[in-house]
């Protein structure tokens, strides 16, 4: 993932429910502030259990039975949430 001001991609604003699981056996329902093709950044005002290349894995409740998707936290806004990048083949 590039910087906040170079992106790859244009982020689209889009509020939606997304469960995250991280380790150790760390499961939230977080709010998603935007999203792209690449990854998407979710708010949490708890940030303090989640650290910079850790791998989690998203699931959005929009749609039922939506997959699950291995991802990487790339980047940390402290008391704001975190940005994730879709870890794809």
């Amino acid at each position: 993932m590039t910087t906040i001001n170079n992106r790859r991609e244009q982020r689209l604003k889009h509020l939606a429910k997304v469960r995250i699981f991280a380790s150790p056996n760390i499961e939230k329902i977080l709010d998603m502030r935007d999203f792209s093709g690449s990854g998407l950044f979710l708010l949490c005002a708890d940030t303090n259990h989640f650290h910079l290349g850790d791998d989690v894995q998203v699931q959005t409740l929009e749609i039922d039975d939506a997959p699950i998707v291995p991802s990487k936290i790339r980047r940390i806004e402290q008391h704001v949430g975190f940005a994730i990048e879709f870890i794809l083949d």
